[in-house]
């Protein structure tokens, strides 16, 4: 298969350091060409996902080894709703690097399969201790949504008042008020549904879905969301699975995952 154009003004020095260290397993050309289709990819997501799709998967077929390529695939995949694809290509990366930063957009694939039940199952088996403050925010903000897709409204709307969204940086909280807004609506109470999305639909001026993310963690907010503390029994599990030595984010994040790994038990990430 022809690889797709990338325009002359697309250099392969623009491409993070880290990143094109990590390209030069491969042959010079490769590499070069790799990077550039990396940059491109990166630059269209916002702009065009069809477009950086291409690219991700173009630098794919010449270099599927690379985590970083896994990675560029697996986050075009899911923007441009391809979440098989998306689901496969994030869970390669995360086991080839052992970073947990875009477990809510693998759980949010499984919802676009269908899988709530799933996606949950997936939820209840994280390290929270391992995620940052921007990807507990997120991983709620799509158990809300699969306990909502699963027939539980109430429980996802209890996921989202955990949320001290005061603490949040006014986009952010919008996101949340929003999502807050389709779950009252769910539950029959269109009144305060309309009424939050009244407020905060001026703030949040983002095209598309309010649940489909970004492909770019947000920034942690100064003053970091608080949401209900886990049991002691689930930190102290995850505090043995977190490596010696690493300091655990600011906040906690209870789920409710332990009740769910009761009622799915014998669903299973793979």
């Amino acid at each position: 298969m022809k690889d797709p154009f990338i325009p002359e003004t697309v250099n392969a020095q623009d491409l993070a350091a880290e990143s094109r260290r990590k390209l030069k397993v491969l042959a010079p050309a490769v590499s070069e060409n790799v990077a550039r289709h990396l940059v491109y990819a990166g630059s269209m997501m916002d702009q065009n996902p069809e477009l950086a799709y291409e690219h991700a998967k173009a630098a794919y077929r010449h270099a599927a080894r690379i985590d970083i390529v896994r990675e560029a695939l697996g986050l075009t995949s899911y923007l441009t709703g391809r979440y098989s694809e998306a689901l496969r290509e994030l869970r390669t990366y995360r086991r080839m690097t052992d970073d947990y930063s875009h477990v809510a957009l693998e759980a949010d694939s499984e919802r676009g399969l269908g899988r709530p039940e799933k996606a949950l199952a997936f939820i209840a088996e994280i390290p929270l201790k391992r995620l940052n403050t921007a990807t507990t925010l997120e991983l709620a903000l799509v158990t809300s949504g699969a306990r909502a897709d699963a027939g539980d409204s109430e429980a996802g709307l209890a996921v989202l008042e955990k949320i001290k969204v005061e603490n949040l940086d006014e986009e952010l909280r919008a996101r949340v008020e929003l999502i807050k807004a389709d779950r009252l609506e769910e539950l029959g109470r269109a009144e305060e549904a309309e009424e939050l999305r009244t407020r905060w639909n001026p703030v949040y001026n983002a095209e598309g879905e309010v649940e489909l993310f970004t492909a770019e963690p947000e920034a942690e907010p100064e003053t970091e969301p608080e949401v209900a503390p886990e049991s002691e029994a689930e930190a102290e599990a995850e505090a043995e699975a977190r490596p010696a030595g690493e300091a655990a984010p600011g906040v906690d994040a209870d789920f409710e995952a332990t009740s769910e790994q009761e009622s799915v038990q014998e669903s299973e990430e793979e």
